[in-house]
């Protein structure tokens, strides 16, 4: 009879031991899923769905401004202004504009670029045609206002 009570405890000593490793590997398991669906990779601009044509380039100032679209850009030359979506065209597996190329504006600067557009809307004048920025080559950040 001692046999198998010693028997007894050790069993249930090694099923404790056994569902603390389950329990702290399933929240390990759970800590990586939640993490790589936050890092999930976005589509580009040039895959958006609700795209209305093809994606050109242009020459252009990229600055903040009041109202919305907050980040627009003006194309060298020209009276047009063109608003990165940020809501009718915005879906949150698609990036509109890179962060790389965001995270440089302040209120004080403006960047110059060569950037490849993808439109929204229709080219109207006097209407401001809502984009997605796919790239942006030969950037300068300069002072502005």
């Amino acid at each position: 009879m001692v046999a198998r009570a010693g028997y007894a405890l050790r069993t249930r000593n090694d099923m404790r031991v056994t569902t603390i490793i389950v329990a702290i590997v399933s929240v390990v398991c759970l800590a990586v899923l939640v993490r790589s669906e936050d890092q999930v990779t976005k589509k580009t601009c040039k895959e958006h769905p609700m795209l209305s044509g093809l994606c050109y380039k242009i020459r252009g100032r990229m600055s903040l401004s009041n109202g919305a679209p907050s980040v627009r850009i003006w194309p060298v030359g020209t009276k047009r202004m063109l608003g990165i979506s940020e809501g009718r065209f915005y879906l949150k597996e698609y990036v509109n504009v890179p962060d790389k190329l965001v995270s440089q504006l302040t209120w004080d600067n403006a960047m110059f670029a060569d950037f490849t557009v993808c439109p929204f809307t229709d080219d109207k004048p006097g209407v401001m045609r809502f984009v997605c920025v796919e790239s942006a080559e030969n950037i300068e950040v300069r002072k502005w206002k």
